[in-house]
């Protein structure tokens, strides 16, 4: 073989090795890069989040970023005002002229923010009595509701089936704490195993529970200790992260004290909301209760 062949050919060797060696250092670079940037498509749904909030957002000392993915899945993917809204008929969770089911609507969709997430829509009971219904499936576990001995629900003419389950109100309270006062930790909680903080409507210990004659306890086999009608079962696959950013949305919410929505039987007061000013050494321990991070 010639010796200009061989010169070719170990010259083309170390280019195509150059090649190589620069396209590896190039893909390690953009990995590093990738890992140490933060997410285009968060900062898009932290950027949307900010678009279709609601409501007028206290920001100070909140992270920023935490409340703008917050409100993206609380409005655009939740919709959690659509079964926590504190308003009623005719247009719901809407304003006025602003009802997206309705004809000729001027301002709509907008969203009513005087009920914005006040809760008390009621939902009826966590499972309507089999006789109320024609009876369930062949097969169903169980096979009939509730259980036999209980008492005629003089309201409904059926087996009592306990009371009708009525949303909470998740605004905050005067130190931050949306959802009825609750830290990050107990509203993890919640999200993660539906947690009752409220014990408001305990499961029925017999068919001669006194709570039945206030129509408060739920009878067996629904568990009263979780909260009934909230899909916290599916809300429990969500990250620590994006819990995070919907308690750091709902804390930065105006707080409000739902005086105008029935409240769920036997807690009168479930519903209301202290949002008077909280003195400094108040607000030192709301700070303390807080996410972690306060990026501004």
């Amino acid at each position: 073989m010639r010796p200009q062949r061989l010169v070719t050919i170990a010259a083309g060797t170390i280019l195509a090795l150059s090649v190589i060696t620069l396209a590896g250092s190039l893909t390690v670079l953009t990995a590093a890069h990738a890992q140490s940037s933060p997410s285009s498509d968060e900062e898009q749904l932290v950027r949307i989040g900010y678009e279709i909030a609601p409501v007028p957002l206290k920001l100070d000392g909140k992270n920023r970023d935490l409340v703008g993915l917050g409100s993206f899945i609380v409005n655009a993917q939740g919709d959690c005002n659509g079964c926590h809204t504190g308003g009623g008929p005719p247009n719901y969770n809407y304003a006025n002229n602003g009802d997206p089911y309705f004809l000729k609507q001027p301002l709509g969709p907008k969203t009513d923010p005087t009920t914005y997430l006040a809760g008390g829509t009621p939902f009826g009971p966590a499972v309507p009595s089999s006789a109320s219904v024609g009876g369930f499936p062949s097969g169903s576990v169980p096979p009939s509701y509730p259980p036999d001995g209980y008492p005629g629900d003089p309201a409904t003419g059926s087996p009592y089936a306990g009371p009708v389950i009525i949303s909470r109100n998740l605004t905050p309270d005067r130190y931050g704490r949306p959802g009825g006062g609750r830290t990050l930790e107990q509203f993890k909680e919640i999200l993660r195993t539906g947690k009752d903080f409220d014990h408001i409507h305990p499961t029925c210990q017999s068919d001669t529970d006194p709570n039945i004659a206030f129509g408060i306890c739920i009878p067996p086999p629904v568990d009263g200790s979780k909260l009934q009608v909230m899909p916290w079962p599916v809300f429990h696959n969500m990250t620590d992260h994006q819990i995070e950013a919907v308690y750091e949305y709902l804390s930065a919410n105006p707080c409000i004290d739902n005086t105008f929505s029935p409240p769920p039987a036997g807690a009168p007061n479930e519903l209301r909301n202290d949002c008077g000013a909280a003195p400094a050494v108040e607000r030192d321990h709301a700070a303390q209760v807080s996410p972690r991070a306060r990026k501004q």
